[in-house]
Formats: structure tokens, sequence, C-alpha cells
């Protein structure tokens, strides 16, 4: 269970920007602009509350095995962001606890937890990655990665395209599909259902092509912004730790 939930975490890693500007098509519901201009509006157009409390149901695909679990995510702005699963039954399978220096993580199944530090996040996903680019994904503050960019225009947003990465962008300059191509690696994700008052999406489907098939699907039943919460993390001494 926690291989998946350690490549659900890749696509974090998701940064930085780059330049070229090749405009195909344009409409007027969207303003032109060059891609640089674009880049710099989405990865400026992030907003981070203080508190951010995320349920809802996940549907999980690794290969012809398939797991459906309730997923609860806490999130205090650069301090800690907090997990759960729970499966059939109510019962809780894991639960996990990032922050800017350490990784917690309990197998509720097996009766097994580890500590490491955060650096260790790249043995699991197989690239550098960080609190905060975690934190970026769970607060669905993508940004875009360097690359140089085809950039094509309609009357839904902005289309860049380059052969390592493609982005569609929406008219609020929220990077609403991501598509990362990395040797034989295929990593998509997309961004779905946002929310007229809020502007969270309700939908993340991400879905990993490569030597193993993996797709995650989530639906949040509720978003909360700002509301204090507590977080426990608690080992039992029956546990055994796994080094």
């Amino acid at each position: 269970m926690n291989k998946s939930f350690g490549l659900f975490f890749l696509v974090a890693f998701l940064s930085s920007c780059g330049i070229k500007k090749t405009v195909t098509s344009t409409s007027p519901s969207v303003l032109l602009k060059t891609t640089s201009e674009i880049i710099s509006e989405v990865n400026s157009n992030r907003h981070y509350p203080i508190w951010l409390s995320l349920n809802g149901k996940a549907t999980i695909t690794q290969n012809d095995q398939n797991i459906t679990a309730t997923i609860r995510i806490k999130n205090r702005k650069d301090s800690i962001i907090w997990i759960s699963a729970i499966g059939p039954f109510g019962i809780e399978i894991i639960r996990a606890q990032l922050t800017p220096d350490s990784i917690y993580f309990a197998n509720r199944i097996n009766k097994t937890y580890w500590k490491k530090p955060t650096s260790k996040l790249r043995d699991f996903v197989k690239f550098e990655i960080s609190f905060y680019d975690v934190q970026d994904l769970i607060t669905s503050n993508l940004k875009i990665i360097k690359s140089n960019y085809m950039l094509n225009i309609n009357e839904l947003g902005y289309y860049l395209n380059s052969d390592s990465a493609s982005y569609f962008i929406n008219s609020n300059y929220r990077a609403q599909h991501a598509k990362l191509i990395d040797n034989t690696k295929t990593i998509e994700l997309k961004q779905e259902l946002y929310h007229k008052t809020d502007g969270f999406p309700r939908k993340i489907t991400l879905e990993v092509h490569s030597d193993q098939y993996f797709k995650a699907v989530i639906n949040y039943s509720k978003v909360e912004f700002n509301n204090a919460e507590k977080i426990i993390f608690e080992i039992p001494d029956s546990y055994n730790e796994i080094k």
C-alpha cells in the first residue's frame, strides 16, 4: 500500500518554469500572452490557506489490483501534512505524516511503522522532492517545469507542449491538466470539477504508465479552509519498527 501512496506523491515534483513562444490560434475568450507570461501567471497564481482539510473517496488501480478507500488529508501551511486511508468497515489502513524534516508512516494492517528524513522521499518516487512540493500537490498549486514549449490558444485556455511535458492551463491560469514524459515513464494529472465559490478542484486523477500501471482517482466530498485541526500521530507499543 505504501508503494501506491509513494507513486501518488510523484507528481508533486512539478516545479520551475520555461520559455518559448509559438502561437497557432487565438480567441477573444482568453488574453493573448507569451509563453513566459502564461507560466509566470500560473506559478504566481497560488493560494495557501493556513489550514486545509480534505475528505473524499479514492479508487487506486495498480496493475490488476483495485483498492477503494476513504481519504482524509490535513495540511497546516509549511508545517505538516497528515494523511489517513480508511478501508471497508471503517478500518484504517495507513496513516502518514510529513513535515519539512521527517516522514512518519504507520501500516495499521501489518502493525509496522517507520520514520525517515524527508530527503528519503526520493527513494520512493525516484525524483528529488520536498515537503513543499507535496504541499503544492495537495493544495492544488501545481507549477510548470522548465522546458521549451509550443503555445496554442483557443476559447478554453492555453496549451503548452514540449517533448518532455505538456499542460492545459484554463482561463483562470490554473494548470488543470499536466503530462510528463521521462524516457519510458508517462505521468498524467487532471484536476476537474472546480468549485465555483472557492476555485478548488473536487476531482483529481493521476495516471502513471511505466513498467507498472498505476491510477488514482480521488473525489473530494468535503473541503474546508482555515479551520484549525487536531493532528494525532501515535505509534502503539505493539508495532514493529521497519529500519
